[in-house]
């Protein structure tokens, strides 16, 4: 199970990354060229926050398994915590990753709630652009790019 949720976790990486680049473009343009909000902005918005939702629960699926790597880095955290934090992967995985990427998910659906509720159209895409490219920045910033980019 743990191979199959990581290979899942791997590839679905990409496909936030496309969406999220696709609805910060939607965003963005609709922002600058200061356009009335539209259901174009509402489904990518969705869409964003459905495929960051689908990542973020499939790397909580891989974070409790007691086999998996996230897994292991607690429990070498909880025996030398000082150790375990001079250690990139144990404290990567173990706190770092998932402490970045929750943050970006309450980012990302604070921005999804609010643009959905407030008028007028600017003020929806001011909550869009702010919360949207926080939540990408974070989950750039908390990417293992160091790690296989493709899982074969």
């Amino acid at each position: 199970m743990y191979e199959i949720t990581l290979l899942l976790h791997s590839y679905t990486r990409w496909i936030v990354l496309i969406v999220s680049l696709y609805t910060l473009f939607i965003v963005w343009r609709g922002f600058i060229q200061k356009r009335e909000w539209t259901k174009t902005e509402t489904i990518a918005s969705r869409l964003f926050v459905w495929v960051f939702t689908l990542q973020f629960v499939l790397g909580a699926i891989l974070f409790f398994i007691p086999s998996g790597l996230a897994q292991t880095a607690i429990d070498i955290m909880s025996q030398d915590f000082p150790s375990a934090m001079k250690t990139r992967d144990i404290r990567f995985f173990g706190m770092e990753h998932p402490l970045q990427m929750t943050i970006a998910m309450a980012i990302v659906h604070i921005g999804a709630s609010r643009a959905r509720k407030v008028t007028p159209s600017s003020k929806q895409f001011r909550w869009a652009v702010i919360c949207f490219t926080l939540g990408l920045l974070l989950i750039l910033v908390g990417i293992p790019w160091w790690r296989p980019l493709l899982r074969l």
